[in-house]
């Protein structure tokens, strides 16, 4: 059976969220034939995509600067690839993927949407153009909308994208890596000068706006104080 071709297209690919997610559905799915396209460089995930089979491609875009030459060079890449599905990661991407596979002829066009909440005070201020540029194309560029939790829906369904084209499909993990580790427990412990029978709070994230360190700060605060 001849396998589905699925070109996706990101903004880039160092250590993030998305592009975890999409290293682990091009590496997990074996039913599809993955391209990557990334607009800027190959980060983190170009090489370990490259190394599990995956064809990476970059276009060496400056990040917020959207090149003639990189336009160009992806329009040649959609036209060569011919995919069955164009999936697009993230405001950047599904604004430039999205138009560009069109021109291509790419009928299949599935954005992808990773803020869960959308907050203009937290936001870069690119990202909120290109959001709220987004919601007036939502309607009849992408063939489908794919966010990765309901509340992301409700955030943009707020925003003016429309509710039948928006889809939601968690993140997928691997829980076999996810068990609890003794060894890596006591390492980490001692090297932190953390006895056994001390109680252990903490938050893994970017230090970012989006993550919302401030809530944690201020609920560490009111555990210390009560003891």
């Amino acid at each position: 059976m001849k396998r589905v071709r699925v070109v996706h297209v990101i903004s880039g690919l160092n250590d993030g969220g998305a592009e975890a997610v999409l290293y682990r559905l091009c590496t997990s799915d074996s039913s599809a034939e993955h391209t990557v396209i990334s607009l800027t460089d190959e980060g983190k995930y170009g090489a370990l995509l490259r190394d599990r089979g995956t064809v990476v491609h970059c276009l060496r875009m400056q990040r917020g600067r959207a090149s003639a030459k990189a336009i160009v060079s992806l329009w040649r890449l959609l036209r060569r690839t011919r995919p069955d599905v164009l999936q697009t990661w993230m405001y950047h991407a599904d604004l430039m993927g999205g138009v560009v596979a069109r021109v291509a002829g790419i009928r299949r066009v599935f954005w992808g949407i990773r803020h869960t909440t959308f907050d203009p005070e937290k936001s870069k201020r690119s990202a909120v153009r290109i959001a709220k540029l987004n919601s007036h194309l939502a309607g009849w560029l992408p063939t489908g909308i794919i966010c990765c939790a309901e509340s992301a829906v409700q955030a943009h369904l707020e925003m003016g994208y429309p509710q039948g084209k928006i889809h939601v499909v968690s993140n997928g993990y691997d829980l076999t890596l996810l068990r609890p580790d003794t060894s890596a427990r006591d390492a980490w412990r001692d090297r932190w000068g953390i006895d056994d029978d001390t109680p252990l709070l903490g938050m893994v994230a970017r230090f970012d706006p989006q993550k919302d360190h401030e809530t944690l700060f201020s609920a560490l605060r009111i555990l210390k104080e009560q003891g």
